[in-house]
């Protein structure tokens, strides 16, 4: 799986945290991650350190994170995230 791939799939899920529960949009990177996307914790860190430095993501606590505003934009449909992140 490609790095761009792994990201898209990231953002989709913070996204839909967010639309879910806009009170408490965040997903904990140890526990959520791995369970919604069935990966190992070490293959998903990198990745999501990355979003974070890139302002995809803001942090709130220790493995704790939540969409920022330019995540929202890149995902606001399927072909938006590809353009952002393409294969």
């Amino acid at each position: 799986m490609t790095d761009n791939t792994i990201r898209r799939r990231l953002l989709k899920e913070y996204r839909q945290a967010n639309d879910a529960n806009k009170d408490m949009p965040f997903l904990h990177t140890r526990q959520h991650l791995v369970e919604r996307l069935g990966e190992r914790y070490e293959a998903l860190a990198p990745h999501v350190q990355w979003l974070e430095q890139n302002r995809y993501l803001h942090w709130k606590a220790a493995d704790v994170f939540k969409i920022s505003p330019k995540g929202l934009r890149s995902t606001h449909t399927d072909a938006d995230l590809l353009a952002e992140f393409p294969d």
